[in-house]
């Protein structure tokens, strides 16, 4: 493993934000599977439709939100809101356990937090890690998010039967909200790197 000794602690704590953030989708995605089938077979092709519209919608939004306040504000403030919908989700399951609008909503839900949760760690990694660190690093943190893609899965099956599918939401909340917490221990990692380098420099 070519990772220098300062690395470290940002490669663990990467390591483990992919870890989280993979398990937290992969708890789910069943979930999200026995939506689409609940809400009907036939309505698929246009779940994915409103899945792409709702990417189009977010995407814009969250761009314009990070020109104009940091990263490691934005970042875990993005999470956390993805945190929200969950125990909101969570609610409304409980409350309308066979409604085929919520099971509608959950499923494009899920596919938009796929695809925009993901593509969010990456680029955060590419604001803590320079290009020549990120050739020697990324495959060890990738590793983490393999191995929440098979963990994710695991806790699902085990779980499902005894505490019941809306209660998974709150597993997968709780593995989110620990993703946010390796991204402000990266956070404060790279103001300590970057106040070093500063006084590296003054001397």
């Amino acid at each position: 493993l070519d990772v220098h000794s300062e690395e470290w602690p940002a490669v663990i704590w990467s390591f483990f934000y992919f870890f989280f953030l993979l398990s937290a989708y992969y708890v789910l995605r069943p979930v999200r599977d026995e939506m689409g089938i609940q809400s009907g077979v036939k309505n698929l092709p246009q779940l994915f439709t409103y899945t792409f519209l709702g990417m189009l919608t977010l995407v814009p939004i969250f761009g314009l939100a990070a020109s104009r306040w940091p990263r490691p504000v934005l970042v875990p403030a993005v999470y956390l809101f993805f945190v929200l919908h969950l125990v909101g989700f969570f609610v409304a399951m409980r409350a309308f356990p066979s409604s085929a609008t919520v099971a509608k909503c959950f499923f494009v839900w899920l596919s938009v937090f796929n695809y925009f949760v993901v593509s969010v760690f990456w680029s955060f990694m590419a604001d803590i890690f320079a290009t020549e660190q990120a050739k020697r690093v990324f495959s060890l943190i990738s590793a983490g998010g393999a191995i929440g893609a098979l963990a994710g899965p695991t806790i699902t099956a085990l779980l499902v039967h005894r505490i019941g599918i809306a209660n998974l939401l709150l597993v997968s909340a709780l593995l989110l909200g620990m993703s946010v917490v390796c991204i402000l221990r990266l956070s404060s990692w790279a103001q300590e790197r970057a106040k070093g380098k500063a006084r590296t420099e003054a001397a």
